[in-house]
């Protein structure tokens, strides 16, 4: 076991210095800043002017056809439709007081 430790501690002291060029971090910081804008353009395309104005034009035909809907049915309707689907209706042929 100390034949390992000593063989490995001579081997660091055997390692150089790696040359390395004066531009290297230069060059890495730049190919890190152009990967990064890159993705940030790939995100940004999602929010486009032409995609904005296609998403507010379908919320309004939405809308719109929603309101049409909605004016076309009335409010005595609705809740008729739905005190009957839940048993609310108080016809009188179905009162157990007679």
């Amino acid at each position: 076991m100390d034949k390992k430790v000593k063989a490995t501690i001579d081997s660091v002291e055997s390692i150089s210095e790696v040359k390395v060029s004066p531009f290297f971090k230069e060059n890495v910081m730049h190919q890190i800043r152009t990967a990064s804008e890159d993705v940030k353009d790939a995100t940004y395309s999602w929010f486009t002017p032409k995609l904005q104005l296609a998403t507010l034009a379908c919320v309004v035909i939405l809308n719109i056809m929603a309101f049409q809907n909605l004016k076309e049915a009335t409010y005595n309707d609705n809740v008729t439709s739905f005190a009957e689907s839940y048993g609310l209706s108080t016809s009188t042929e179905s009162s157990i007081l007679d």
